[in-house]
């Protein structure tokens, strides 16, 4: 990947990017060879934790949805906050989990899971972190500093690192979904952006009941990226320390890529320095399942893009989308 930064005479920027053989990018440090027994006992002491999911029925503000906020036992003594819905009329629906961007934790809103229950999907939606899901701004203020800065959290110890359990956090939204008795049993989609794509790329690696996966400008990526002579980018493990980047290996998604046999779109941004092009291109070349790249030549970050830039992927997501909530095959483009 190449980026070019031009500063204009009245000190506006103007940035450009181009691809040379990205299909050739390989991860810049190896996986780590515990990585899959690392995981797997991971799963194996979550699942000796009972869900005890608990669901509270609320009004949908939409007709012929109905909607509930949703919680669950996890690791440590935490909880797993979120909310669903589902078309009123009791059948068997695709379902699709949403996973949610950085940032200090924040509210879920209801149109994230009704839109898409309008649509004919059973739609659950969850929090990152151990938060309630709709109080209001005061509750999320007052959080403590460690969730305004988990990022940081267990830099230096790969047990202690904060999104081992924000990954979990997904499997056991996906082991909720798959035992739901309206799901349809065939189209499971996990799907997000920036740090939920960065979750989704973890979770499609992590749960063989993920059949579908759709992620623009997913975090994550390559984090040892900054020890050889790549861009790093979100979230940003320090390079200058050692134990980080061990740890970084085993929460890096290019690590979980090659565990994806799920169909997946992947999206990025030439000109996105959050989550640097080139270690997504990595972790999308490792992808086993059927696989779709929608390249944005011109798109910054999502937070910062044009809805213009972010088009190949919106497009093709919607596409997509609506292929599955029909019951129809998606066809995926090469090249």
């Amino acid at each position: 990947m190449l980026y070019l930064e031009l500063t204009t005479r009245n000190g506006r920027p103007l940035a450009y990017g181009a691809a040379v053989a990205p299909t050739d990018l390989r991860p810049v440090a190896p996986r780590p060879k515990d990585f899959d027994a690392f995981w797997a006992a991971k799963i194996a002491a979550l699942r000796q934790i009972p869900a005890n999911p608990v669901l509270s029925p609320a009004d949908s503000g939409k007709p012929g949805v109905a909607y509930a906020t949703v919680r669950m036992d996890h690791v440590d003594g935490t909880r797993v906050y979120g909310q669903i819905a589902k078309p009123a009329k009791v059948g068997k629906y695709p379902a699709v989990l949403v996973l949610l961007w950085a940032g200090s934790p924040y509210p879920v809103q209801k149109p994230w899971v009704t839109d898409l229950a309008a649509q004919g999907w059973l739609a659950l939606n969850t929090e990152p972190h151990d938060v309630l899901p709709n109080e209001s701004p005061t509750y999320y203020q007052n959080l403590p500093e460690r969730l305004r800065n988990y990022h940081n959290v267990g830099q230096d110890d790969r047990d202690e690192c904060y999104f081992v359990e924000m990954y979990l956090r997904g499997v056991r939204a996906v082991d909720y979904l798959a035992k739901h008795p309206e799901w349809d049993g065939k189209t499971l989609l996990v799907m997000g952006t920036s740090m939920g794509g960065q979750q989704s790329l973890a979770v499609a690696g992590l749960h063989p009941k993920v059949t579908h996966l759709i992620v623009n400008v997913p975090a994550g990526c390559d984090l040892n990226a900054g020890l050889h002579g790549r861009q790093p980018g979100y979230p940003n493990f320090t390079k200058d320390n050692p134990k980080a980047m061990e740890t970084a290996r085993y929460v890096d998604c290019v690590n979980f890529a090659s565990r994806i046999r799920a169909t997946s779109l992947v999206a990025m941004g030439f000109v996105d320095t959050v989550t640097p092009p080139a270690g997504i291109w990595t972790a999308f070349n490792l992808i086993k399942g059927p696989k779709e790249v929608a390249p944005m030549p011109e798109s910054p970050h999502n937070h910062l893009a044009t809805p213009e830039q972010q088009r190949p992927y919106t497009r093709r997501a919607a596409e997509w989308m609506d292929a599955l909530v029909h019951g129809r095959k998606v066809e995926v483009r090469k090249g």
